[in-house]
């Protein structure tokens, strides 16, 4: 049932929320009871309140005196409501106010939800919200990369985090059977790889691939892969929003340049790839290694239709230019 999959939504925000992390062993158990249908639905409330989040308490705090009195279940409760409102075409008004209400077990909190989120829906959103507000990022997120002048187009980067992820699989040759499973895909323009934007039935060994790392596996040379704070993967991971911090960029520069270390000890020529869209873990890390420089690529990623952005040492791919938004740097080392 529908209310189950907003149920195992709202335990698992609730649960984000009291501990900074999401149990995903508990939430791929609680799924599983759900049909297929349930379950998508499921996910994409728990992403899309994560993801739009900072709009939502926007537009609850025109309502709310004090929101963070609310109690938290409450508060993801009415985020719920909101984001369904508002994001979901497929959800009529009323049913995503009365089956919000129905989540609340307190009369008190009950009437709040009911009246909050009328209120919402017959005012509609917001018509002028602060730039970060309007694409749901943290401020002092969007600061940071106003000043990296290597990301081409600023608003771009936030739509693209605010944008779903699209599987990217390895299914050539198989391509009859996902159209007999009800699998919606079309070929990459980046790759042989293809783009699954919307599953059918289970199918074996079809895995998701990032694009990236499958493409420069092709140059020949080792690939040192950094996650790091992962804020190139933003838009997968959208809790990123609201655990990440500055102080993470520090760490993870940190284990960018103990990463690009270890490699430049085994090899003379690597690629050093980024899943961070920050200069401490790109360009500050690479500029560690002194002994070490930089092979040009910009003929390579041209030829596949990427678009890139050279800072001297690497490449930052751009958001929809590229298949991941990422940084790129093949080093070899200096004779």
């Amino acid at each position: 049932m529908i209310q189950d999959a907003r149920s195992i939504a709202l335990q698992t925000l609730s649960f984000f929320d009291a501990n900074g992390y999401i149990s995903f062993k508990k939430v791929e158990i609680a799924l599983s009871t759900l049909s297929s249908k349930d379950r998508s639905f499921c996910i994409n409330l728990i992403y899309g309140v994560l993801r739009k989040r900072i709009r939502i308490d926007y537009e609850l705090a025109r309502f709310l005196r004090k929101p963070s009195k609310v109690p938290v279940a409450v508060r993801n409760v009415l985020r719920m409501g909101v984001f369904q409102i508002q994001f979901l075409d497929s959800v009529p008004e009323y049913a995503s106010i009365d089956s919000s209400v129905n989540l609340v077990g307190v009369k008190e909190f009950r009437n709040l939800v009911n009246a909050v989120l009328r209120k919402i829906a017959d005012s509609g959103p917001s018509r002028e919200q602060p730039f970060n507000v309007t694409y749901s990022h943290p401020e002092w997120l969007v600061n940071y990369w106003r000043d990296v002048e290597w990301i081409e187009n600023l608003e771009e980067l936030l739509e693209y985090n605010q944008t779903p992820p699209v599987q990217t699989v390895i299914a050539s040759g198989r391509e009859d059977e996902l159209v007999r499973k009800g699998f919606v895909f079309d070929r990459s323009q980046y790759s042989d790889l293809i783009n699954v934007f919307q599953r059918g039935d289970s199918m074996d060994k079809l895995e998701n691939v990032d694009e990236v790392e499958y493409i420069l596996s092709g140059v020949g040379v080792p690939v040192a892969k950094h996650s790091g704070s992962l804020t190139g993967r933003i838009n997968s991971m959208p809790w990123l929003f609201h655990s990440l911090g500055l102080n993470a960029f520090t760490a993870a520069f940190q284990k960018a340049k103990e990463l690009l270390r270890s490699f430049s000890k085994e090899h003379d020529d690597f690629i050093y790839y980024s899943q961070a869209m920050t200069v401490e873990e790109n360009k500050k890390a690479l500029d560690s290694l002194s002994d070490f420089q930089p092979v040009e690529m910009e003929e390579f990623f041209t030829r596949l239709g990427i678009a890139s952005k050279f800072d001297g040492s690497g490449y930052w791919l751009q958001p929809w230019k590229a298949p991941l938004v990422s940084y790129v740097a093949r080093l070899r080392r200096a004779r």
